[in-house]
């Protein structure tokens, strides 16, 4: 039960933004520094429509990634699938259905490519990490996981991807306790590099703490030089550090930026979404009652392009708005996306050598990923 409860959670929770201010009204804590140069990204295509052919009707997309050509991979967590696209969106293939055979799947909760290619799935209803050729060719489970899987996951270098897992395990007393942590896998169980962790004590009527400890307490990216890049989603400091994929602490950025506090509607939509989406995915039988942080993260999203530029994307602002730094940690410039519109403060980007894309997790009528490029 214990770790169901974990696992449950920590699986179906997403990075939230909250909503409530009207579009046009100037924004609370946002950064007017007249001297930095803006620019903004442009939307050129999308992938999804509410209804006909059924290669193109999302059912509830999971997460997004490139494959080393480029193409666009989707893993569609209802239709126990990844599909893969051109750059341009058209559909090319499916990568594996839903089912408990070799190399079918139940119930996927990530998907990211590897280093050297590879597509891998996990999915600890059917076995733990799976991977696939961008073919579709199942080569295997590379890793057997059955509780607490590595969650968010992320491409790497080589073989490697970096994830956050959640351990729940008795102390020397037989106190359960929660280790939170964000490492660097090369297919084994065990994490080769440990980047960040946090223990606290599990408490299993205290959803709020679990959340905000686990999943809801740090966001991070990777490169394909095997870089890690990690930041803590709290109202309280904007700090970004990388670290090369031996542990090695290299990139540090800091800024001042003034608290904003949430509106009430924020708040609400925030904690109703939180809990219907738990109970979506089947997290019946224990006490959901979470409460919402009363002041915006000062960053939401981490993420970094082929150059090695790390898009730090503002938590205090509705619209999506990144800081862009280079390798050194000089800021380059802000990146906005002006013409997404309200469904943006809900919209998760995937940033990488291959381009720019991004879906809502909560779309207003259905699901769609946006193909965005960043102007020459």
């Amino acid at each position: 039960m214990v770790a169901r409860l974990a696992f449950t959670v920590v699986l179906s929770l997403l990075v939230l933004n909250g909503c409530g201010y009207e579009e046009g009204n100037q924004l609370p804590g946002e950064i007017t520094d007249s001297s930095e140069q803006t620019v903004e990204l442009t939307v050129t295509g999308t992938i999804g429509i509410e209804l006909g052919d059924s290669n193109y009707v999302l059912g509830s997309v999971q997460q997004i990634d490139h494959d080393l050509d480029g193409n666009i991979l989707v893993l569609d967590r209802s239709a126990c699938c990844v599909r893969v696209y051109s750059p341009s969106g058209q559909f090319i293939r499916q990568i594996s259905n839903q089912g408990s055979g070799p190399g079918e799947l139940l119930n996927p909760m990530s998907m990211t490519v590897v280093g050297d290619g590879r597509v891998f799935v996990e999915t600890p209803y059917s076995g733990g990490m799976h991977a696939f050729t961008t073919e579709g060719e199942w080569l295997g489970i590379v890793t057997p996981f059955f509780n607490n899987p590595p969650m968010n996951t992320i491409g790497a270098d080589s073989n490697a991807y970096a994830a956050m897992r959640l351990e729940v395990l008795p102390n020397e007393s037989g106190d359960l306790t929660c280790t939170t942590f964000i490492g660097r896998y090369e297919e084994g169980e065990t994490p080769v590099t440990r980047y960040w962790e946090y223990e606290f004590p599990f408490d299993p009527n205290d959803l709020t703490a679990l959340l905000q400890n686990s999943l809801m307490g740090r966001v991070f990216t990777a490169d394909r030089a095997g870089n890690v890049f990690i930041a803590e989603l709290t109202s309280e400091n904007y700090l970004v550090q990388g670290y090369r994929a031996d542990g090695e602490l290299f990139f540090e950025v800091e800024k001042d930026v003034d608290r904003v506090e949430k509106s009430a509607e924020e708040i609400d939509d925030e904690e109703v979404y939180v809990i219907a989406y738990l109970e979506s995915m089947g997290a019946n039988g224990v006490v959901l009652e979470y409460n919402a942080e009363p002041f915006r993260n000062t960053i939401s999203e981490v993420e970094v392009d082929g150059e090695g530029r790390v898009w730090v994307r503002r938590g205090t602002v509705l619209e999506p708005v990144f800081d862009v730094y280079n390798s050194a940690g000089e800021e380059l410039f802000t990146a906005s996306v002006p013409e997404a519109g309200d469904d943006a403060v809900f919209w998760d980007f995937n940033i990488d050598e291959q381009g720019i894309i991004a879906f809502s997790v909560n779309p207003e009528l259905f699901q769609q990923v946006y193909i965005l490029e960043l102007p020459e």
